[in-house]
């Protein structure tokens, strides 16, 4: 029994979901309290996925010219693994191989959500030229966003309509994931264990059984529950996380000693508090998910609030 702010909460085991997501290597590792272990790639310093549609997407991908839109999609296509001559057969595109797609991830299962387009040049001493650099933002069918940070230099003449003589392209991060909560049943949770194996798969467990988090998902009396939190945004090397409980609305501090954490070797991250608790307004608590980025140049690594739910059905981080 932990006794914890005034309330009993009671460590359930979940034994199965351990052993099942321990034993395979290849697609997520387990540990209690960890640091994320990946490829170290470049960050940005903003939150890709913000409320600010305006600042983060100050040129609509409707409004391009046609030569931006095929020198991106060759760029999509190839971080999908299509090959440069399947690309030049399909969108007309040549060059293509300037793209290298990512070693270790696979974009197949990832849709264009949108299109930050931050730079658009025509080199003065070469009018048919082209450089265009931003974001592109892939979500795809669960709660998953990952960003790409391209600059990309194209022709627009000769046997294609789009040559690309230069690329760069290569996964970006946000300083500050998104995060969503579900409370599952233990049960329910101990019963599935046995089918999960990717992220995909313990996604799916979870939001086909979590309680439904309104007033008349109400329950007043204590249950096994195994509260989820889903780190939205792939996160990089050197970044951490933080997952815990509290009566305290307010600050970073909570109870963590209940969480256990599951890495994706892809970059995604979830965390698991399982407990005995009721889900009812008088006995409500707060659970908070804190990301600290690895630090950068200047040594100084920020931890910041990306997620602040409340147990009670109904209830929302703003009330």
């Amino acid at each position: 029994m932990i006794g914890y702010l005034g309330r009993t909460l009671r460590p359930i085991a979940l034994t199965a979901l351990m052993v099942g997501l321990a034993a395979c290597a290849e697609e997520g590792s387990l540990s209690g309290g960890f640091e994320l272990s990946s490829l170290k790639l470049p960050s940005i310093n903003t939150n890709l996925f913000g409320p600010d549609e305006a600042k983060r997407y100050p040129v609509r991908p409707q409004k391009f010219p046609l030569h931006v839109k095929a020198a991106l999609a060759a760029s999509v296509m190839r971080l999908r693994g299509e090959t440069p001559a399947r690309i030049r057969e399909e969108v007309g595109v040549g060059g293509s191989g300037a793209v290298s797609p990512e070693q270790g991830f696979d974009y197949s299962g990832f849709a264009v959500k949108n299109i930050e387009l931050l730079k658009y040049e025509t080199p003065e001493d070469r009018p048919l030229s082209r450089r265009i650099a931003g974001f592109l933002h892939f979500e795809d069918g669960t709660v998953r966003h990952v960003a790409v940070d391209f600059d990309i230099s194209y022709k627009i003449a000769g046997g294609n309509p789009v040559t690309i003589t230069h690329a760069t392209v290569a996964s970006a991060f946000s300083s500050a994931a998104g995060t969503d909560m579900y409370v599952v049943p233990a049960r329910v949770v101990e019963a599935g264990a046995a089918s999960v194996v990717t992220f995909i798969d313990l996604y799916r467990l979870v939001v086909t059984s979590a309680v439904p988090m309104s007033r008349e998902g109400a329950a007043f009396q204590a249950d096994d529950y195994v509260i989820f939190v889903f780190f939205q945004d792939r996160l990089p090397n050197g970044d951490q996380v933080q997952v815990g409980i509290s009566d305290v609305r307010d600050g970073l501090e909570s109870f963590t000693g209940a969480t256990q954490y599951i890495a994706f070797k892809t970059g995604w991250v979830a965390a698991m508090v399982p407990g005995k608790f009721p889900l009812g307004p008088d006995k409500a608590f707060w659970v908070k998910a804190v990301h600290t980025p690895a630090a950068g140049a200047d040594g100084k690594a920020e931890p910041t609030l990306v997620g602040l739910f409340s147990t009670e059905p109904g209830a929302s981080p703003a009330s």
